[in-house]
């Protein structure tokens, strides 16, 4: 329910207090006054309703200078929001097959999906070449649940999808092969070598692919 009400309705603050939050380790009312663009008060009143819903928590973080400052962070029951393309059956799946065909099972067909994954992706970017790909990419990672955004660093020429949300976290945790089929699906859409680096701290997933062409 929460999660087509969030494909829905990109603009309801309490979404876009959700989205900030879970591309950070926790914000404060100041800094999502920032993000979001709402009054303090709005803000404020927008967080209160969503701690008391259950989607966020509080802590005290330290600051340089001064007394600790109050900053929100998602809560587990926030995951609603977000899609996660049934992570828990194919978790099952996978572990069945684990189970019966022994470890290659498993191994064989992530080998199938994400060939056709690749080939899904491929197609949809066949007529983009360069930095257009590596949007066009993010994008459809966007579109399938991945939180992602794109960035370029000019002083590096390195060019980066960043994803804040993994669509399908369980099955990544019990089969971590995955991280390098999902690193070589990259490799293979955009054409180049890429780097996978993977955060998780205080509520924080952030997964980002590196390339420099």
């Amino acid at each position: 329910m929460k999660t087509k009400l969030l494909t829905r309705h990109q603009n309801n603050p309490k979404l876009s207090i959700l989205r900030e939050i879970k591309k950070s380790q926790g914000l404060s009312v100041t800094e999502l006054c920032q993000r979001v663009g709402l009054s303090y008060m709005g803000i404020k009143q927008h967080c209160i309703g969503l701690e008391r819903e259950g989607y966020l928590d509080t802590w005290r973080r330290p600051k340089g200078m001064g007394r600790p400052e109050k900053a929100y962070r998602l809560t587990d029951g926030a995951k609603e929001f977000f899609p996660s393309r049934y992570p828990q059956f194919s978790l099952q799946i996978l572990e069945s097959v684990k189970e019966i065909y022994g470890s290659l099972g498993p191994e064989k067909i992530l080998h199938n999906i994400y060939k056709a994954e690749t080939q899904r992706y491929e197609t949809k970017l066949e007529k983009l070449d360069g930095e257009s790909r590596f949007r066009g990419l993010a994008q459809l990672r966007e579109e399938d649940g991945y939180m992602a955004e794109y960035s370029f660093d000019n002083s590096s020429r390195t060019h980066r999808i960043t994803e804040f949300n993994s669509a399908i976290q369980d099955c990544l945790d019990a089969f971590p092969m995955i991280r390098d089929y999902e690193r070589q699906m990259f490799e293979k859409i955009l054409r180049s070598k890429v780097r996978r680096d993977e955060e998780r701290i205080s509520g924080l997933y952030r997964c980002t692919y590196s390339s420099t062409l």
